[in-house]
């Protein structure tokens, strides 16, 4: 038998090797900003989003703080290695792509959440976790993110012929739970959903999407 894997997703993860001593110094910057109001909030309120959850303006990985640039750092230098890996280019043209970015936070308080959506105007996205908001006993669900099945029709007849396959030909959503100084990096088109959080504490993520272009080419965005 020759069996051959067709239509995967890509999620690829990586964990910031300073975590404890970056997240501290990044959410002590992010809470202040957000206590500021309006001067860093984004001024579109998306459908999608609900209960208390502020959401910052989108270039926070051209800000000069030096959290924001070591993040910043971090999560360029993780896509650019998972790219690279992914894709069959030479070493020589690799050299002549380019990022754009644009990056935000996400502050989720109990109650807070985001509805089913993806990025269509980026190729790649990430999210890092700065503050899970803590564990909420019974509720492993809390501030969880969902990721669907881009194949619309996987599920259109489920029997036990097909119901028990494992990864990665298996169908269905898949489903993430943050940990402080992870990396999560995935196609942009991937539809995905925040659960409700329910902690006492403060959820906080940064969030991006990414775009590429050769050197000397105009930006498509």
């Amino acid at each position: 038998m020759d069996i051959s894997y067709h239509f995967a997703v890509p999620l690829i993860q990586f964990q910031h090797p300073d975590k404890d001593r970056l997240n501290r110094e990044l959410k002590d910057l992010i809470l202040h900003m957000e206590a500021q109001g309006d001067r860093f909030r984004d001024t579109v309120k998306r459908d999608t989003q609900g209960g208390p959850l502020f959401e910052s303006n989108f270039d926070l990985f051209y800000r000069p703080e030096k959290p924001l640039r070591e993040l910043a750092a971090f999560c360029h230098e993780s896509l650019a290695r998972a790219i690279f890996q992914l894709s069959d280019y030479s070493r020589e043209e690799f050299a002549r792509l380019e990022w754009e970015y644009d990056a935000w936070f996400h502050v989720t308080r109990k109650g807070g959440y985001q509805g089913l959506h993806n990025h269509n105007n980026a190729s790649w996205s990430g999210i890092y976790c700065i503050d899970t908001g803590g564990e909420v006993p019974g509720r492993p669900d809390s501030g969880r993110v969902r990721f669907h099945d881009p194949r619309t029709n996987a599920n259109y007849y489920a029997d036990p012929g097909m119901e028990r396959l494992k990864p990665p030909v298996h169908y269905g959503g898949f489903d993430l739970t943050h940990q402080a100084g992870q990396l999560s990096i995935f196609p942009s088109y991937l539809l995905h959903e925040i659960f409700p959080f329910v902690g006492d504490g403060t959820r906080i993520i940064v969030a991006f999407n990414s775009w590429v272009k050769v050197r000397g080419q105009k930006s498509r965005r």
